[in-house]
């Protein structure tokens, strides 16, 4: 997914700032200030600066005009600066399609794989006026967005307020994205999809407009303010048009606050997607919560007799979201019922304790393949470690970047995966698990590069480490 640059400015020295897009906490590069940001899922407003002056419109109108075969302008009347609305959805998909149909034969095999696509859509947010520009486009040369902060407003032209509420917004982009995944499945599979990491923002894009006077009469042009194209030229005078009782969206203007620790003041680790930060100072575990802080409780897997192969690699500690699961119309949902109902997973015979709750184990740390956090998750929630927890000492504990939210959407969809491999299983009545009490447990890895090993079970993967 295509991130973008962001600019902002230190609340403490003033100093500019440039973050990437969806970052959460970064560092003042002048102050060594660390600065929290936004709240997850958050909507946030930016702009882009024109980069077409005022003074130039006159020659771009009537270069245009040159250009078409038309006469030149005689006076220039009017010429206005608009910064016209765009939401802009982003999110990522974790899709599967499976075959719910009855098999004839236990020697048939059910398969079943889960995907990812990165989804971003944009599209006009006030339609009362046709400025002929439908979506931003996505060109990174001069895509930089400004965040709007209640210090850094838009006064150099008029905002115009959006017409179509969040909601309605979010729906619209779903709605696309469905229809075209839908598209490209059969109409004998299923398409099960779960959307993560959704940000809904607002982008401020700036167009000018000029009214003129020519031997023909009045006309005015639609100007993108960045490029200096004309979008639109029509003969009238332009007005603008506003919907009346229409309530405008209300946005998050965030106060970008010192990234520490509310408890003992130390500096929170700066890692730019990251929700949930131990801190080292006085071992406390905080997430990120409406531009402040919330404290979780975190566990440290303690392992016995851990097999170091090697004594030169690094062991780290690297986070899961746990839940206990159950059917919603069940009270509980043991070990044990699992064994009768998958009984070719034999990972679960081998529990010592049958009786204890079913856990379901998802990644919560950066993986450069985001295909393999569903299979890592089915690792260990196939093996249901016997695991014995221990509070954090002075083990190094890398910090959470996925929400307990998105955890359980990957439990879900993980869930479904596993039972639709099952040629034996009714999918339809065992599908739909309940996750609860979500909790946070560090788990021990090697880390040799950009290459993770789990210490216990040997199973290598490849993590994604962003730049600070």
């Amino acid at each position: 997914m295509q991130k973008l640059k962001v600019s902002a400015h230190c609340p403490s020295c003033g100093a500019p700032l440039e973050l990437q897009e969806g970052a959460n906490v970064s560092r003042c590069p002048f102050c060594n200030l660390p600065l929290l940001f936004q709240s997850p899922h958050s909507i946030l407003s930016y702009y882009l600066e024109p980069k077409v002056e005022k003074k130039e419109i006159p020659f771009r109108l009537d270069r245009f005009r040159k250009e078409n075969g038309e006469s030149l302008s005689r006076r220039v009347d009017e010429i206005k600066l608009y910064y016209l609305p765009f939401w802009r959805f982003t999110s990522q998909v974790f899709y599967t399609l499976i075959d719910d149909s009855s098999c004839e034969s236990f020697q048939e095999v059910k398969e079943a794989e889960i995907l990812t696509k990165d989804w971003d859509i944009n599209f006009a947010a006030h339609n009362s006026n046709d400025f002929s520009l439908s979506t931003l486009g996505m060109r990174p040369e001069w895509l930089k967005l400004i965040l709007l902060t209640d210090e850094n407003l838009i006064t150099d032209g008029d905002v115009l307020n959006p017409e179509i509420d969040s909601i309605t917004a979010k729906d619209k982009a779903l709605q696309s994205l469905l229809v075209l995944m839908e598209n490209h499945r059969s109409s004998e599979m299923e398409l099960v999809n779960r959307f993560l990491d959704e940000t809904l923002s607002l982008i401020y894009f700036p167009v000018w407009t000029v009214n003129f006077i020519t031997g023909e009469g009045k006309h005015f042009q639609v100007i993108d303010g960045i490029t200096g194209r004309t979008l639109k030229q029509s003969p009238g005078t332009f007005e603008l048009k506003k919907i009346e009782n229409r309530k405008a969206q209300e946005v998050c203007l965030p106060k970008i606050i010192p990234h520490r620790c509310p408890n003992c003041g130390w500096d929170l680790p700066v890692t730019p997607n990251q929700l949930v930060f131990p801190c080292e100072n006085c071992r406390r575990i905080w997430k990120i919560s409406e531009n402040s802080y919330q404290q979780v409780n975190g566990e440290i897997a303690k392992i016995k007799d851990l097999p170091i192969t090697d004594p030169s690699k690094t062991i780290n500690y690297y986070p899961f979201w746990v839940f206990e699961t159950r059917p919603q119309k069940e009270n509980a949902f043991s070990i044990q019922k699992l064994t009768e109902l998958l009984p070719s997973e034999i990972g679960w015979f081998k529990v010592r304790d049958k009786s204890k709750p079913f856990l379901f184990y998802i990644p919560a740390f950066d993986i450069k393949n985001l295909g393999k956090i569903p299979v890592l998750s089915l690792i260990l929630t196939r093996t249901q470690p016997d695991l014995e927890t221990e509070t954090w000492g002075k083990s190094e504990l890398t910090g959470a970047v996925m929400s307990p939210e998105d955890a359980q959407k990957i439990a879900e969809i993980a869930w479904i995966y596993l039972l639709s491999s099952k040629i034996n299983i009714p999918l339809g009545e065992w599908r739909d698990l309940t996750f609860e009490n979500g909790r946070i447990i560090w788990y021990p890895y090697y880390e040799e590069g950009s290459f993770m090993e789990d210490a216990v079970s040997g199973y290598t993967f490849q993590t994604y480490k962003p730049q600070v």
